[in-house]
């Protein structure tokens, strides 16, 4: 009876604390550069050391506002046509600034892939041998390889993301013979399902909320 319960529990508790993490984690993201700055001015008041935990919270709190609606208005200002050639003019600059252009560039396109209307996505769900001969791990195709490798290696590459369980978000980046790489019919959607479940749940499954213990 007290494992009934306690696997009840653990299944309502597990998906909470884990959105949690995420959503902290995300948050910590955004704000913490910020934070930091703001915590070693306030550093020189007598008081701070009492109120350090509030006065983190409050900025963080402060900041996401902010963060949010300055996007807001960047999305606003982007409409008009006066600021879309300010926003190009700055664009131009920052791609031919040394070393800045490279860390630049390729966020901007990260991003754009990721939230842009016309993005590209993973393509298809595949099977590859990983991490050795004989084992199966599911890969997320990309892209095709750089020409360069392929050149180097005399073959036809596929560049196939391989994400780690239960957090899907790191990975490994691999590029395989197209030959040894095998086609599956799941879904990008179902893929991610079967990683972050850690194989529990498969295709056409949903995270099961079992009814609450009966008495007996």
């Amino acid at each position: 009876m007290i494992k009934k319960y306690f696997l009840t529990g653990l299944v309502i508790l597990l998906p909470l604390a884990v959105t949690v993490a995420i959503v902290a984690f995300i948050i910590n993201f955004l704000t913490d550069p910020f934070v930091g700055v703001f915590e070693q001015f306030f550093e020189q008041f007598n008081w701070y050391p009492r109120l350090k935990v509030l006065v983190h919270v409050s900025l963080q709190i402060v900041l996401l506002f902010s963060i949010f609606f300055l996007i807001v208005f960047l999305g606003f200002l982007t409409r008009l046509l006066v600021f879309k050639y300010l926003l190009q003019f700055y664009d131009y600059i920052m791609h031919r600034i040394p070393f800045i252009k490279s860390v630049y560039k390729t966020s901007q396109q990260i991003i754009k892939t990721i939230f842009g209307t016309q993005s590209r996505s993973f393509k298809e769900v595949v099977l590859v041998p990983f991490p050795t001969i004989g084992g199966y791990c599911i890969g997320l195709v990309s892209s095709k390889a750089p020409i360069l490798c392929e050149e180097a290696t005399g073959k036809e590459l596929i560049s196939v993301f391989v994400p780690t369980t239960p957090n899907p978000t790191s990975g490994y980046l691999i590029m395989y013979d197209r030959n040894i790489v095998q086609k599956i019919d799941m879904k990008i959607d179902d893929a991610f399902k079967y990683i972050i479940s850690c194989g529990v749940l498969t295709a056409n499954e949903s995270f099961p909320v079992p009814p609450p213990p009966q008495e007996k």
